[in-house]
């Protein structure tokens, strides 16, 4: 008889603790139960389930300082300070990548049944795949939560209601050895599955998460050793569909129209500017814009290059790949914010449009003036709902950045750290790191000099990554990167427009964590800006996210963080 098969499983949506839990996997040839998981082929299908898109939790910028979205955060417990036990954004963080973790045991109990009967060298990838895999999803896990329960099988329902958290210590060395061991069974390319450079790097990436340096250090340099990465000589194509292929990428999560792998709803159109469809709710912050330094390395408020009212000049190359520069074609369009330009030019069959990114004509385009450029492309206007972007996941230069901020921290080797941050910052210019001449070389030598200028360089390079906010967890800069009075544009019917975009009197302070400090109070009073919101952050207990209640009420033995 064939039907679907039913694997009973540790489903932790509501702690594993409902009697079992559907994971289809028969294909639609109609494959028995009799025989699933019984060759390579099934088991492969299995293996796939593990890079389901749902599963790769990417952290969504407006939880931070660099984007302000006109919607979700109004209503979202992060930025409100409430999140609580039974907040979505912990909830489904928890479900789904328990939900991974399940998927990836199943695979890993029945590959041991082929054995001796399948290519060893065929199993041996698929476990060092799977291990990484799952290693992967504990480290966000651990990350987020803290202690969380480790289980490495798929164990009965009945033993479901005693399971405990595990330690942060003992749950870390875990992930340490999973990754160790999947990084011998992995080749070196995987036609961007995980590698070995992946499972490398994401152990640099949890290490430095948990701030244990000198694992982190080994780990990263063991993926530079591997010589198989480089830096993209071009940083906006990086980003889009043409930037695959690049030597960069250690892991991208790939979608594709042509398989039907896709956003497949409107976000997309979030991010897209009112004249091409778009609703551009998604934002650059006044933040975003200011913590780009000058041309001459200083930051824009120790810089005499910075012009407010040219905030695009004399500025690093990443700001116009990052955030959409006024005054320049973008998705069809002259994007020109200006309240008093009503009329735009359409690129397409030079003609001029009523211009809907303006204000002064519609009340919904962009509050904060800006609209995100960074992996963005024609494409998303031409057809959003069927946008298919990769999502980076580990790209080579964090790999740099990661082991600079390791020497830093172990306070060694700090000409060596020095050297990979200018690597960054060269290819930035389209430079050598060699061609001190040719952009702004970092200097520093002191531990606390690196460390200023690691932590503003990781935000520019990866800003609208999905990497913004767990470095502010991670660095405990919460109560100013976070809580904070978030700044758009004054009213069009009030704006001195002699003080557009941006004033001249009340600049900005960029502190020594990379967070661009605004006396907004001022900047109110005096029409310079509006408050578009007031974020908020308990420093008590936002460090952590709180567990689950649906999960605590079905197995009281798993204990709360502090705070919730």
């Amino acid at each position: 008889m064939k039907y679907s098969i039913r694997i009973i499983y540790i489903t932790f949506t509501a702690l594993l603790f409902n009697a079992c839990a559907d994971l289809d996997l028969t294909p639609k040839t109609g494959i028995s139960t009799e025989n699933f998981f019984r060759n390579l082929p099934e088991l492969e299908i299995g293996l796939n389930a593990l890079y389901e898109r749902r599963l790769w939790k990417i952290d969504e910028d407006w939880w931070t300082d660099d984007m302000f979205h006109r919607g979700f955060p109004i209503t979202n417990d992060i930025v409100t300070a409430n999140i609580n036990s039974e907040s979505n954004i912990p909830g489904s963080y928890w479900t789904d990548l328990y939900d991974g973790i399940k998927r990836a045991n199943t695979v890993l109990q029945a590959l041991e049944n082929l054995r001796g009967i399948e290519s060893e060298n065929e199993l041996n990838r698929i476990e060092g795949e799977a291990r990484a895999i799952r290693a992967y999803f504990y480290g966000v896990l651990v990350t987020k939560f803290g202690d969380v329960p480790l289980l490495t099988t798929n164990i009965p329902l009945n033993e479901a209601y005693d399971v405990t958290r595990t330690g942060v210590e003992e749950v870390k060395n875990f992930i340490y050895s999973e990754l160790d061991e999947a990084a011998i069974l992995l080749p070196r390319n995987n036609e961007n599955r995980a590698n070995q450079g992946f499972a490398l790097g994401i152990k640099a990436r949890i290490a430095l998460y948990l701030g244990d340096f000198q694992t982190s250090k080994a780990a990263s340099q063991a993926v530079i050793d591997l010589g198989i990465y480089e830096l993209d000589d071009n940083f906006r194509t990086l980003f889009l569909k043409e930037g695959a292929a690049s030597r960069e990428n250690i892991y991208f999560i790939p979608q594709s129209q042509d398989f039907n792998v896709n956003f497949d709803n409107s976000l997309t159109r979030d991010f897209i500017p009112r004249n091409a469809g778009g609703f551009g709710a998604a934002l650059p912050t006044f933040e975003a814009i200011h913590v780009f330094e000058c041309t001459d390395g200083n930051t824009i408020d120790n810089s005499p290059l910075y012009d407010p009212r040219n905030p695009f000049e004399n500025r690093d190359p990443r700001l116009i790949e990052t955030i959409v520069e006024f005054g320049t074609p973008w998705l069809g369009f002259i994007y020109q914010p200006h309240p008093d330009s009503v009329t735009t030019l359409n690129v397409l069959n030079n003609s001029r449009v009523t211009n809907n990114d303006s204000r002064g004509v519609a009340i919904f385009a962009s509050f904060t003036g800006m609209l995100w450029k960074k992996g963005i492309e024609q494409r998303w206007a031409d057809n959003p709902r069927l946008a298919d972007p990769n999502l980076t996941v580990l790209r080579y230069a964090d790999i740099l950045l990661m082991h600079a901020e390791s020497l830093i921290e172990l306070n060694e080797d700090l000409s060596t750290a020095r050297n990979l941050i200018n690597q960054v910052r060269a290819r930035a210019y389209g430079v050598g790191a060699d061609q001190t001449d040719l952009y702004p070389v970092i200097t520093e030598t002191d531990q606390m000099g690196l460390r200023v200028r690691l932590r503003r360089e990781r935000r520019v390079e990866f800003m609208r990554e999905g990497l913004r906010y767990q470095d502010i967890i991670r660095w405990r800069i919460g109560n100013k990167a976070i809580a904070r009075q978030v700044l758009g544009m004054p009213q069009p019917t009030t704006q001195d427009r002699n003080q557009w975009p941006f004033n001249d009197q009340i600049l900005p302070v960029i502190d020594n964590d990379g967070v661009v400090l605004f006396e907004s109070d001022q900047l109110i009073s005096r029409d310079f800006a509006s408050l578009l919101q007031t974020y908020s952050f308990d420093e008590q207990r936002m460090y952590l996210w709180p567990i689950p209640a649906s999960d605590r009420f079905l197995n009281p033995n798993l204990t709360q963080n502090p705070g919730y």
